[in-house]
């Protein structure tokens, strides 16, 4: 029985685990139900930036991913096997001025062990299948437990949200034409720099390889012009290859094709899928709150959807223990940061957006523009403090 709570928080991904996780540390009943009957294996999501380190250094959970990780602190560009230039993340001002890459899966690990610790009781194999909001909380049912008593809700539950559809919450915006295909690689004698971030833009599409974790894995990625994705273990517009054969072979062709060889001893995971540009619209649900891909979705230039999640995590436990105080639930908060949110939203999905479609574009004279404005901007120390600064985040509001 899990009786009345505080938050139920819908997801256990890395988004909702940290949500769950900072709401109890703040004094709050929480629980979380999960449709998928175990934790993720697979990388999947790996990049945490500066401003998302800086938002998780006062709960500490900075310091539990940092040996987690490998830290990246070089972007490398190129137009095809003609190297525009580069800038160093290093120069940032913030205690962390490189990319931590992380596992998705550890990242995960480490945050439901955190959870356990704090009290959070995470119930997996657990779909939601209605919410009801009324003026005291939000009866949600499952179809694993009773009926639940909440007195808020939040939606951590993906792209593909349960929760924001239940709601009738239109999700806006559009989908990029083409596909993205990934893989990640052990090898050996690779012909870029394996320490750092490479964007290959040429007349075959985007190639994007850098280096992953502790382990020595590379990620390989490609952006297919006319790629077709078929409907498998990765949802309705993807394919999951856990055992990294599916498709590993034509992707290291493929990337050779572009600018990148190497000698692939092992293939561990490969994705296929399509990418969106989404925002959530404003809804008059007040005891429902949405963050990460429920909220919002784009392209994965750059690798800002996961960290755009965890600041909504964060922000939202900031301001929700005040909003469940005693003596009646307060929304002007949540208004407050409800907008705060959906302007960060906004700034990311305009960012990647505007990078996607230049590293995609196809025609010879329109990827010319595209280098001299890049090889313009690297070549000034204020143009590559610029695209660090785009890479490390916004920052926060000042309080």
């Amino acid at each position: 029985m899990v009786g009345d709570v505080d938050v139920a928080v819908v997801g256990a991904g890395p988004v909702g685990l940290s949500a769950a996780l900072l709401l109890a540390r703040a004094g709050l009943d929480v629980v979380v139900l999960e449709r998928r009957p175990g934790p993720v294996t697979e990388s999947r999501a790996t990049d945490l930036h500066a401003r998302t380190l800086e938002a998780l250094t006062p709960s500490g959970l900075a310091r539990s991913l940092l040996p987690l990780g490998r830290r990246v602190d070089t972007v490398e560009m190129w137009s095809g096997r003609r190297r525009l230039g580069g800038f160093d993340l290093a120069r940032l001002r913030s205690p962390y001025p490189y990319i931590l890459t992380v596992p998705q899966c550890a990242t995960e690990g480490q945050l439901a062990a955190e959870a356990e610790r704090a009290g959070v009781r995470v119930h997996r194999a657990t779909a939601v299948r209605s919410v009801e909001e009324d003026a005291d909380g939000v009866t949600v049912r499952s179809d694993a437990l009773e009926p639940l008593r909440a007195r808020w809700v939040v939606a951590a539950d993906g792209a593909s949200s349960t929760l924001r559809a239940l709601a009738g919450t239109a999700f806006r915006g559009g989908t990029y034409a083409g596909a993205w295909q990934l893989a990640d690689l052990r090898v050996d004698g690779p012909s870029l720099d394996p320490a750092r971030v490479h964007m290959v833009g040429g007349p075959r599409g985007l190639l994007v390889v850098l280096p992953m974790h502790l382990d020595g894995w590379t990620r390989v990625v490609l952006h297919l012009p006319q790629g077709r994705v078929r409907a498998a273990a990765n949802g309705p517009e993807g394919t999951d290859g856990p055992d990294g054969r599916d498709g590993s072979a034509a992707l290291v062709a493929e990337a050779a094709a572009r600018g990148w060889t190497a000698d692939v001893r092992a293939c561990r995971w490969t994705s296929t899928f399509r990418t969106h540009r989404r925002l959530a619209a404003r809804d008059g649900r007040r005891r429902v709150l949405l963050i990460g891909d429920a909220a919002h979705v784009c392209s994965p230039i750059g690798g800002q959807g996961l960290n755009l999640g965890l600041r909504d995590a964060v922000s939202l436990a900031a301001v929700l223990p005040a909003a469940t105080a005693r003596g009646g639930p307060s929304y002007e908060g949540l208004a407050a940061w409800r907008r705060a949110r959906r302007a960060d939203a906004l700034g990311v999905l305009a960012r990647t957006d505007l990078a996607t479609r230049a590293w995609t574009l196809r025609s010879a004279p329109a990827r010319a523009v595209r280098d001299t404005a890049v090889r313009g901007a690297l070549t000034t120390a204020a143009g590559r403090r610029l695209l660090a600064e785009a890479v490390a985040g916004p920052r926060p509001p000042a309080p």
